[in-house]
């Protein structure tokens, strides 16, 4: 397992492990529900994450296609407020208490993914996952 230091908290994790589950997921989650809010998501996928946050993927060896939740808070502003997360084969050293910014209103922070639905696929023993949440436009004609 590689070490990796972000904002307050510090990691471990299989870029090999987690690469070879994302290779047998068969899509995300915004993929599986179709519901207006993951629709919307889905359709941003491309532009959501900031350059930072796609090396951190990249790094961890996730799939940024293949999210294992989006959810949608409801407007804020002209924008509506999301977040999700990503599964990934690691385990946490210092768990930390803040978000990392990762580009303008784009936070996220890792967590033990024991407390969330289980994922799809198999991480192997010791699973977390990186949260985030940001802004985003509504980009589709479908309404929640």
């Amino acid at each position: 397992m590689n070490l990796l230091e972000s904002g307050d908290q510090i990691i471990r994790y299989d870029q090999g492990l987690t690469k070879k589950a994302y290779a047998a997921m068969q899509g995300g989650a915004a993929d599986r529900c179709g519901c207006a809010y993951c629709l919307k998501s889905a359709a941003q996928r491309a532009t959501v994450f900031p350059g930072a946050f796609r090396l951190l993927l990249n790094q961890l060896g996730i799939d940024p296609e293949k999210e294992g939740e989006v959810y949608g808070c409801g407007p804020d502003g002209p924008q509506w407020l999301y977040g999700g997360w990503f599964y990934f084969a690691g385990e946490l050293v210092e768990a930390g208490v803040r978000l990392t910014d990762a580009g303008p209103g784009f936070q996220y922070f890792f967590t033990d993914a024991q407390r969330l639905p289980s994922a799809t696929v198999d991480f192997g023993n010791s699973v977390l996952a990186v949260e985030f949440v940001t802004r985003l436009p509504w980009v589709i004609e479908a309404r929640p």
